[in-house]
């Protein structure tokens, strides 16, 4: 009985087991359910050592389900399979493939990677990788999978407008660009090209330009480059203003048009209600280009170590004093010193190399000139003492809307004699504070940077010492004989010695003054490196790699430096 009753518990414990499983339904799966818990999830396109076959975007994500695993698979690469998740897979392969290339803007066109580069009303882009005209808050730093090479249209914020780009005009920031959409529906925006296309280096007509600077130009002109309109020639106003002037009477001043009676170089001009001196210059397109110097090579060199006396050519009364002796540098020439790459200077760049800038010796530029901000405190820009009482700039310094510029002389100070960047010299640096800002009046902001030059005026004349002596200005004929090309002029600042992008402020910000001597480039090299219009007015040289300096240009004739140029944007 006792093991009978030992025998019972996991009898009835087995019956009941047995009972369960007859009376449930789902004792047996379905076939295909069955299979389906003990089958691995095959891929569609399986085949003989799949595992081992290098990934196809076709096969991972047309021929079957594209998930980011199988996407990251065929590309190899987070960025690029970010793109894949852009396009919609459930487009016709054909479609499908056009996206994934990036050839057509798919829904916000995030995915667009085409050579676009020109926006709806046929503004030529801007380098992304550029400052001028525009600085850019977007940039390969800020948003590194976008793609953001050359200046083609990308959108690499999202904007729901599609593709767009940092513009070349600097009236117009960023504008959207026409691409096409995927499938062929269209573009993202209609075309609506400006009634003016965009500008290149190309002379006026010769069929309808303004011939001699507009000497004897009869036309009807009577609004100036700025949008003045010009006064009448015969109004009391103009009158008063032209009583010293020296007009040649063969030219007839008509009405208020535009005219050129005094042969100015600049062109043709009017006076207007208000402005700088009463003036303003006329935009005409003259024919030509200005002679450029003579092409005999040994004549440019000629004079450069000759016996001629430098002549000064300012009124004193209204200049200021130092042009007698000026382009002298006291630790220097007058020491009868010479500096570390003096002889650089009167090298073809042939025989010398270019290299990166190196600190200055204290007093190699007394000239230097530090445009400094009150409020916040900054440095804005390097300028050159040219007399006791006067310093040249570039105008964009004090002028350019694009970057928020437009100082007064209450905004600003000059710091002067200075060598470290931040350190305040004491005994050796001069303040001075600004009397009057002059802007060239043919000042070109919106376009090309032409006559980028300014002067300013002095509160009070500076004392000159061994770290603060101005440089000469050249007349016509020394400025040719210097710009040949070839030859080496020096550059000096304190700006970035490279881009911001990916650098710190303290790596890229020199800590004492930088100099580095630039070979003067030919100018169909000059027009052919940039895509910014190059005027009579301007010149190329070739730039320290990776530098960016806020610099003007020097260069030595006779024993002097003279001042030929600011140097306003890189090629």
């Amino acid at each position: 009985m006792a093991h009978i009753r030992g025998l019972w518990v996991p009898g009835c414990l087995a019956l009941a087991v047995l009972f369960s499983l007859v009376h449930s339904q789902h004792v047996f799966l379905a076939p295909q359910q069955a299979l389906s818990l003990l089958q691995r999830v095959r891929r569609a396109n399986s085949g003989f050592l799949e595992e081992l076959r290098k990934g196809n975007l076709e096969r991972e994500c047309v021929e079957e389900k594209c998930s980011y695993e199988e996407a990251f698979e065929a590309l190899e690469s987070s960025i690029a399979t970010v793109r894949v998740g852009l396009c919609s897979v459930r487009k016709p392969r054909e479609k499908l493939t056009e996206c994934l290339e990036g050839s057509c803007a798919e829904g916000l066109g995030m995915n667009y990677r085409g050579n676009v580069s020109f926006t709806r009303s046929g503004i030529e882009c801007q380098l992304w990788r550029s400052r001028y005209p525009h600085k850019p808050e977007i940039n390969t730093t800020t948003h590194p999978g976008a793609d953001l090479r050359e200046n083609f249209c990308r959108n690499p914020d999202g904007s729901t407008t599609g593709p767009w780009c940092y513009t070349t005009d600097p009236t117009v920031r960023r504008e959207e660009c026409s691409i096409p959409v995927c499938g062929g529906g269209g573009v993202t925006v209609q075309l609506t090209p400006r009634s003016r296309g965009p500008t290149v280096n190309l002379p006026p007509s010769s069929e309808h330009c303004v011939p001699e600077r507009g000497r004897y130009y009869q036309g009807r002109q009577a609004v100036t480059a700025h949008g003045s309109t010009c006064l009448a020639w015969a109004s009391s106003q103009a009158k008063a203003l032209s009583k010293d002037q020296d007009f040649n009477p063969a030219v007839p001043l008509v009405e208020n048009f535009c005219r050129n009676p005094d042969g100015d170089e600049e062109g043709a001009w009017c006076y207007v209600s208000e402005g700088p001196g009463g003036f303003e210059y006329c935009d005409l397109d003259y024919c030509g280009e200005a002679g450029r110097g003579p092409e005999d090579p040994d004549a440019a060199i000629e004079g450069r170590t000759g016996d001629e006396e430098f002549q000064p050519f300012f009124n004193e009364k209204t200049f200021g004093a130092g042009e007698a002796d000026c382009g002298l540098r006291p630790l220097f020439e007058k020491s009868l010193v010479k500096d570390k790459t003096e002889h650089e200077l009167l090298e073809s760049y042939i025989d010398g190399r270019v290299v990166e800038g190196w600190d200055a010796e204290i007093g190699l530029a007394p000239w230097q000139v530090m445009l400094f901000r009150k409020s916040p405190q900054e440095l804005l820009c390097g300028a050159s003492l040219i007399s006791d009482r006067w310093v040249l700039t570039a105008a964009h310094c004090l002028l350019y809307p694009p970057w928020d510029k437009n100082f007064t002389e209450n905004d600003l100070l000059v710091r002067i004699g200075k060598h470290s960047r931040t350190r305040y010299e004491r005994s050796i640096e001069k303040i001075s504070m600004l009397e009057k800002i002059y802007i060239h009046p043919r000042y070109n902001w919106r376009e090309n940077l032409d006559r980028d030059i300014a002067l300013l005026r002095l509160k009070k004349p500076i004392a000159f010492s061994n770290y603060i002596h101005p440089v000469c200005l050249p007349d016509k004929d020394t400025a040719v004989r210097l710009l040949r090309a070839g030859y080496k002029g020096r550059v000096t600042g304190w700006g970035n010695l490279k881009e911001m992008w990916t650098s710190s402020v303290t790596e890229v910000q020199p800590s004492v003054l930088q100099v580095v001597n630039l070979p003067i480039v030919e100018r169909p090299v000059c027009k052919a490196s940039t895509r910014i219009r190059i005027t009579d007015n301007m010149f190329c040289a070739g730039k320290c790699p990776g530098c960016k300096i806020r610099v003007r240009w020097i260069l030595r004739h006779l024993d002097q430096f003279f001042c030929l140029s600011y140097i306003n944007f890189s090629i």
